[in-house]
């Protein structure tokens, strides 16, 4: 009786560390500073998934640097602007990847939070009817993406072209943004000069329905998962708050903001080839990066 209940209270802990990113409260004990470096298609919905927990940790501030992923990585593996992040909230698993394999992330922590999909958008003046990706060709001017090496939307943009067959004629008609909010920002029918249209995430063109809209939602058989994972990182000097604000994205109560933004559940990524591509070619740039980081630091 007493081996099966130590198993039974085994049973329950596992459950509640492992599966705690849903189901444990926030804490109103949870106080301090939460520095976060986040995707940049995460500006307006992590404020107010802050504000929802701040209602239950009134003693939490936060602090937000949003950009493209890939640049963040950089910044905190070079420690670009000397501070100490706490949490890391990237879209695409090779930011997380690169970290982990350095040693940056405090183990436990790393979760998939949310999902996205991805969206071709015109400005709203446009034109151009799409009913396919080969539809894509038919803008005259340039299509605007993000930079494929620093940002993830701009490699699930390419796997999109590859996948479809139009990547060898679109390619000399790409423009690349520094993020993908750049990218709604150079198709935006208040900016607009010289780009037909541009491919973000789906969240990105809901933010704004008056310059822009979407004419095209891509098959997601024709591009890897979109995935937003988090975790704390092991620079972190406010641990126990960046450990119990970690665990609230992924609960419930968060999600339902994320969900009233378009984001989705998070896809597990399948191995395949594109998935496996996608992967490999920004995460081979991230460590070539990281590599470089590393050289630089012996040298000073």
């Amino acid at each position: 009786m007493k081996k099966r209940y130590k198993l039974a209270l085994a049973s329950a802990s596992i459950a509640l560390g492992f599966g705690g990113v849903q189901a444990k409260p926030a804490q109103a004990a949870t106080v301090g500073g939460i520095d976060i470096y986040a995707a940049a298609s995460l500006n307006g919905s992590l404020q107010d998934v802050e504000a929802l927990y701040q209602q239950s940790n009134p003693g939490v501030t936060f602090n937000n640097t949003f950009g493209a992923s890939g640049t963040l990585v950089n910044q905190i593996l070079n420690n670009t602007d000397n501070r100490n992040i706490d949490v890391f909230f990237p879209v695409s698993e090779a930011p997380l990847d690169t970290l982990q394999s350095n040693g940056k992330l405090v183990a436990g922590t790393r979760q998939d939070v949310v999902g996205n999909t991805l969206a071709v958008i015109e400005p709203t003046n446009g034109t151009t009817p799409i009913s396919s990706p080969q539809d894509i060709l038919n803008f005259t001017r340039n299509v605007a993406i993000g930079d494929p090496a620093v940002v993830p939307a701009g490699q699930f943009a390419q796997q999109f072209f590859r996948n479809s067959g139009i990547y060898d004629r679109i390619q000399p008609k790409l423009v690349f943004g520094t993020d993908v909010r750049d990218v709604l920002n150079k198709v935006s029918s208040l900016t607009n000069d010289t780009i037909d249209a541009g491919v973000v995430y789906k969240t990105d063109a809901l933010t704004q329905p008056n310059l822009v809209k979407v004419v095209y939602t891509p098959p997601t058989n024709l591009y890897p998962p979109i995935i937003y994972g988090s975790a704390v990182l092991t620079q972190s000097q406010n641990l126990n708050a960046a450990t119990d604000f970690n665990r609230f994205l992924g609960s419930p109560q968060a999600f339902n903001v994320f969900q009233s933004y378009g984001f989705s559940k998070p896809v597990p990524e399948p191995l395949t080839i594109g998935g496996t591509i996608a992967a490999g070619i920004f995460g081979a740039a991230m460590k070539r990066k990281a590599a470089k980081a590393k050289t630089k630091a012996a040298v000073n």
